[in-house]
């Protein structure tokens, strides 16, 4: 941005703010297309066309001497090159420190670059001989300018802006700073090398690895078993484990006798107190502790607990055992692969967790353009270690080897999870965010193509699907109530059948399991979960209970839209959306990702350098966008002193 750009639009600013005039009344009277013409002068983003240009500033009294340089017509083409030449150098550009000789001297000399045929050498020396004047150091190198420019960019001012461009989505990729990229590719000996890491690959050293089979492969019925401590454990634990089982059971059938307000009243203080230190100790999934008021719930899910922490027979047992040293082995193997391309941060603690994940994973490397790379990945449902500090150490290991992070957004996220994709982005390592979405084609249900609709957009559906009582929207709906409403007029015109293979697809994504809660009817809670136990369980669905159409209905569209809200935070305000490369200053950002196939889009294109990438511009930084996504991965601040910082103390 050149300086007299910003000293216009402040100036006009100032004296349009000192007369107590609007953007808006100053563009009618000036008969103006919009405000906005006026809005990007002052905050110094576009200067409008000459005639319009002219009508403000005379109409405000800007002396001449500040505008007349952008309606003269060499002038505009010097003004265009600063510009551009301000972007490829990082500083701001303009000619203010020389004399009136000197500055027509450089500005007959710009013009004449744009209007003389010169080959590659002339054109790089006379480019060259104008940086002169704008104390350019070091000029530009021949490596540089023949891959980033050459004789064709200097056909037009914007031909030239448009070559510096391209110029800027690698150095933003590479550099903290653009001033920095520009000092140090300049000077680079071997500029191939320094670009490599941006160059695209052809996948063939992937594709020429060996196979990668030798993970033994633990079915989704016996994932939770790699979430408890080592069987033997268990089995010294037996009898804590009746004593809290028989607790709940003994504690259901009072539920049922006397009712949930006055069930704990028949318990001492000091059996409570036990009881309650033994739900922690094997981290029971009641959503209170036993002195919490809101502890009880109903008889069936105190007894499905029951039924869960109970001493497990030696069948069990044998079970347990067998499948943790499957995890170990896998672990082994996964300490020792020959690479590990991807890891996958994620929390798991329940069933759901575990299958949500595993399905995730298996589906991902499973896709076509993903298994023919042979890539080695890190599937934490595959894995066991007893060891809470040596978990920790398999997990930086995986971190510190892996090419790439894979954080799977849950409907509760750990700060371990969290530190893991932090530890990745600093060292400069992509990230993938895979958060779920509602989606079921056959219905014509997709949360996230909803969520990505404006609010009109989405007033308008509403209005089209729902009743005359759903189409009275007043100011008070925001994005997110829009969103629900359209999703609980699509799942309502939905059969019974239909629901439950929603709930078939989406019951691990969605924890549907803890979603009992919501339900209204005491009465209804133990049903729900049976049937919710056969869809997830039978290959033939059972429909959705009629009494439960409205509950049900309604814990979809909740989970859904808190995921659209989630997507959102990555993208835009997540704390670990974007961190800084330790070694480089380098922002480096998430994407966000919403189904599995778009996953293995992405994952490809980081792997082999394919991402399509956009440069966007607002007032305040430079941002590079990924185009499917619109995920931002790397930002320069346009702050002239952060710019300044980061410059200096990275360099």
């Amino acid at each position: 941005m050149s300086n007299r750009k910003v000293q216009l639009g402040k100036l006009v600013k100032a004296l349009r703010e000192h007369r107590t005039i609007s953007q808006e009344d100053l563009a009618r009277q000036l008969n103006l297309d919009n405000r906005s013409v006026i809005a990007h002068l002052e905050q110094g983003i576009r200067i409008p066309s000459g005639e319009a240009l002219r009508k403000i500033c005379q109409a405000l009294g800007v002396p001449a001497s500040y505008w007349d340089i952008f309606v003269d017509a060499e002038w505009s083409q010097v003004v265009l090159f600063e510009e551009a030449l301000s972007e490829l150098t990082g500083r701001t550009m303009d000619l203010t420190q020389l004399d009136d000789t000197c500055r027509a001297v450089a500005r007959d000399s710009i013009i004449g670059l744009f209007s003389t045929m010169l080959n590659s050498d002339q054109a790089l020396n006379w480019f060259n001989s104008i940086l002169v004047h704008y104390d350019v150091r070091p000029l530009v190198s021949r490596q540089l300018f023949a891959h980033y420019f050459g004789n064709h960019v200097f056909k037009t001012p914007e031909t030239f802006s448009d070559a510096v461009k391209r110029y800027q989505l690698d150095a933003i990729r590479l550099f903290n700073s653009f001033h920095t990229a520009y000092t140090q590719l300049n000077s680079a000996t071997d500029l191939s090398l320094a670009l490599a890491v941006l160059v695209r690959q052809t996948g063939e050293e992937y594709r020429e690895r060996a196979d990668w089979d030798g993970i033994e492969v633990i079915e989704n019925s016996r994932l939770q078993n790699l979430g408890y401590i080592a069987a033997a454990n268990i089995k010294q634990e037996s009898n804590e484990r009746s004593a809290v089982s028989n607790f709940l059971n003994d504690l259901a059938n009072t539920v049922d006798a006397v009712g949930k307000e006055q069930a704990l009243g028949a318990y001492s203080e000091k059996r409570k107190r036990s009881m309650d230190s033994l739900l922690r100790k094997f981290k029971s999934t009641l959503p209170h502790g036993v002195f919490s008021p809101l502890f009880l719930t109903d008889s069936d899910r105190l007894r499905r607990e029951a039924a869960s922490l109970a001493p497990r027979n030696e069948k069990d047992l044998q079970e347990m055992e067998d499948t943790q040293m499957r995890g170990a082995r896998n672990l082994a193997r996964y300490l020792s692969a020959d690479h590990l391309d991807v890891y996958v941060a994620t929390s798991m603690r329940t069933q759901a967790d575990f299958v949500s994940v595993n399905q995730f994973v298996t589906s991902l490397f499973d896709q076509p353009e993903i298994r023919r790379l042979k890539l080695r990945y890190f599937n934490p449902t595959q894995s066991w270690i007893q060891d809470r500090v040596a978990k920790g150490l398999v997990e930086a290991l995986m971190l510190r080897r892996a090419a790439l992070t894979i954080y799977m957004a849950q409907k509760e996220d750990s700060f371990g999870k969290d530190s893991e994709a932090s530890v990745a982005l600093g060292q400069g390592k992509p990230v993938i965010v895979y958060v779920p979405r509602l989606f079921a084609n056959f219905a014509g249900i997709d949360s996230e193509a909803l969520a990505k609709k404006t609010r009109d957009e989405l007033i308008d559906l509403v209005r089209r699907e729902g009743t005359a009582e759903d189409a009275d929207i007043d100011e008070t709906v925001d994005h997110t109530g829009l969103i629900s409403k359209t999703l609980e007029i699509r799942l309502n015109r939905l059969s019974l059948q239909d629901l439950a293979e929603i709930a078939h697809t989406h019951w691990a994504d969605f924890a549907l399991g803890s979603e009992d809660e919501r339900i209204k009817d005491e009465a209804s809670k133990a049903p729900f979960r049976a049937w919710l136990d056969e869809v997830r369980t039978q290959g033939r669905l059972k429909p959705l209970p009629d009494d439960l159409r409205e509950d049900f209905v309604k814990m979809l569209v909740s989970v859904a839209t808190n995921f659209e809200k989630r997507a959102k935070v990555f993208r835009e305000q997540h704390p670990l959306a974007l961190q800084v490369i330790l070694q480089t200053g380098v922002l480096n950002g998430m994407i966000v990702v919403r189904s599995v196939e778009s996953c293995s889009l992405l994952l490809k294109a980081l792997l082999l350098n394919e991402l399509e990438l956009e440069l966007l511009v607002d007032e305040n930084n430079y941002m590079l966008s990924e185009r499917l996504t619109r995920s931002t991965i790397r930002v320069i601040s346009r702050h002239p002193l952060i710019n300044s910082a980061f410059s200096t103390f990275y360099s």
